[in-house]
């Protein structure tokens, strides 16, 4: 049974007149239940619709074009996101995001060991005052001593304000192997996303952004923790797998269109409507 609470004075019901509807009381945006919305579109496209100052934490893996995807065991990439980014207009993006950031907010970027140069300058470039690195241990137990322990690394950017972060340099993770049954290319493990949600601290107060959302692997935890999760992606193929993953609700759209509920774009705490007065019937 759902209460409501009465925001005026009680007013008698006239002969012929309805009972007076309440006002919906609209919670403040950190006691709003945790939503997960997915939307398939371009990240610059998400990133417009969002406000400045309303993303918490900014977790993504770019398409970034230092991973080869026309030979050898990436060429599958090409069926997915063929071009992919540089490391220059990935930077741009983000540059876009630190903007959305709340004085508080945080980015974890992942890169790999090609693209780790270009990677923090374009975090640089994109006004992060202070740029950190974790290393991921990818971990491939059994494959042998030249494939055991590979490596990528996730870029930290920071703002002077930058909420204060608990965690090591160092992680190992477990990577995602190419047989796994309905992988997602590129995909990241559910761990991965664990450990940097730890690092945050993220909790319900929070709202966190994959502007290339991909399987949703990295806002798993987040979402786990209650927080207000959003994700963007241009395959239509990882909005599903993301849709599944984050336990997202709804009917999937076409392009530009909410995967969770019909919409173009994110939609964020909605301000509580300001009342219109009723005029009284005046007697003759």
């Amino acid at each position: 049974m759902t209460s409501r609470q009465s925001t005026g004075k009680a007013t008698a019901k006239q002969p012929g007149q309805r009972a007076p509807v309440p006002r919906t009381v609209r919670r403040a945006p950190g006691a709003a239940p945790p939503v997960a919305r997915l939307y398939r579109m371009s990240a610059e496209k998400a990133l417009a619709a969002i406000p400045p100052g309303t993303i918490s934490v900014l977790m993504t893996d770019p398409p970034y074009t230092s991973v080869n995807r026309s030979v050898g065991a990436n060429a599958h990439l090409q069926r997915w996101f063929p071009g992919g980014l540089s490391w220059l207009e990935i930077g741009r993006i983000l540059a876009i995001a630190r903007h959305k950031l709340r004085v508080d907010g945080v980015a974890f970027v992942m890169v790999n060991g090609d693209g780790l140069h270009e990677a923090l300058g374009a975090m640089k470039r994109a006004g992060f005052s202070r740029v950190g690195t974790i290393t991921w241990d990818r971990r491939y137990p059994g494959l042998g001593g030249g494939l055991r322990h590979q490596t990528e690394f996730v870029l930290v950017g920071l703002l002077p304000g930058s909420r204060t972060l608990t965690g090591v340099d160092l992680v190992s993770v477990p990577a995602i192997g190419p047989g796994t049954a309905g992988r997602y290319p590129t995909q990241k493990p559910d761990g991965l996303g664990r450990i940097m949600a730890r690092i945050a601290n993220i909790g319900p107060r929070d709202v966190v952004l994959d502007p290339f959302v991909g399987s949703g692997a990295l806002l798993v935890d987040a979402r786990e923790r209650g927080a207000h999760v959003i994700g963007s992606d241009i395959a239509l193929a990882a909005i599903r797998q993301a849709n599944v993953k984050l336990g997202a609700i709804g009917k999937l759209g076409g392009r530009g269109r909410s995967a969770v509920k019909p919409s173009d774009q994110p939609a964020t705490p909605a301000r509580p409507k300001r009342a219109v007065p009723r005029r009284r019937p005046t007697r003759s």
